[in-house]
């Protein structure tokens, strides 16, 4: 295959890593037994407790010890997996999570940095979740400014009408097979930025998990420069892609779609088709 053709293929690869997340956890060498059935009992968003003092509590993506959920992402390409996430510890202004992928029994964990009650980062799934053997290999997103989530005193001073911000910078390489044939792509401090608005707050959702009444929804832009190296051809490309989040105020992430996406290189814009739903099948909160 020549390497023209492999350029759509590489973009959107990276399309859907960083639309689950811009973080990428350390995996933990070690597995987990995958449970055999998932509870799917509702738990309404008024019985969860709160300990609002945390500053990692925060409203969209609360951290509180124990507190686990349960993630269904369903596959543009058919089929679906599991994400369990499960808040292990908190100290301080840090939080530690523990992501399994429920396939394949990898445990991974996460250290999450808040700062009086936003986040600024937050891990949903990482490339092997996505794309299981197709690809081979890690991306690191560094950290620039911004917040993932404010904090509720934030929202509610803006009357929950506001955006934001945050800024990453991204490295690494993909490595990947197509038609017998191995690639491997170098991403080289790619700035990626994502532009957050509330769109609707007061809204009702059902998921697996349960029917939710006070659902916040946020809408995501995010748009990066990607500069791919690929044996010495290098490829230069802008990447716009729109995300939709729904959220239950102190319980966390319900669902979340791939709405769209278009990249431009070497002067042609053309858009991607996306798919991709996740949605929460269980919530068990802290005791």
């Amino acid at each position: 295959m020549q390497k023209k053709h492999l350029f759509p293929l590489i973009i959107i690869l990276i399309l859907f890593t960083l639309g689950c997340s811009l973080f990428n956890p350390e995996l933990v060498d070690k597995k987990e037994e995958t449970p055999t059935e998932t509870n799917n009992e509702s738990t309404p968003a008024q019985e969860t407790s709160a300990t609002h003092d945390s500053p990692c509590n925060n409203i969209l993506y609360p951290l509180i010890p124990d507190q686990q959920l349960v993630y269904r992402i369903d596959k543009p390409e058919g089929g679906n997996d599991q994400i369990g996430l499960t808040v292990a510890s908190v100290n301080g202004s840090t939080a530690t999570i523990d992501m399994l992928v429920l396939s394949t029994g990898i445990l991974s964990q996460s250290t999450i940095e808040c700062d009086a009650g936003a986040i600024k980062e937050y891990p949903l799934a990482t490339m092997d979740t996505i794309f299981g053997d197709m690809v081979d290999g890690t991306l690191t997103n560094e950290y620039i400014s911004g917040v993932i989530a404010p904090s509720e005193e934030t929202l509610v001073a803006n009357d929950w009408d506001m955006s934001w911000e945050s800024q990453y910078i991204m490295n690494g390489e993909m490595t990947f097979s197509e038609e017998g044939e191995t690639f491997t792509a170098h991403i080289n401090n790619s700035p990626v930025i994502m532009n957050w608005s509330v769109d609707s707050i007061g809204q009702s959702l059902t998921v697996p998990a349960g029917n939710y009444t006070n659902v916040v929804i946020v809408k995501r832009d995010m748009t990066s420069d990607f500069s791919i190296d690929m044996d010495g051809m290098v490829l230069e490309s802008t990447i716009v892609f729109k995300s939709t989040h729904w959220f239950e105020p102190y319980v966390g992430m319900l669902k979340m779609t791939m709405d769209s996406a278009t990249v431009e290189v070497q002067g042609m814009t053309f858009p991607i088709s996306l798919g991709e739903t996740m949605e929460l099948v269980e919530f068990r909160p802290a005791e």
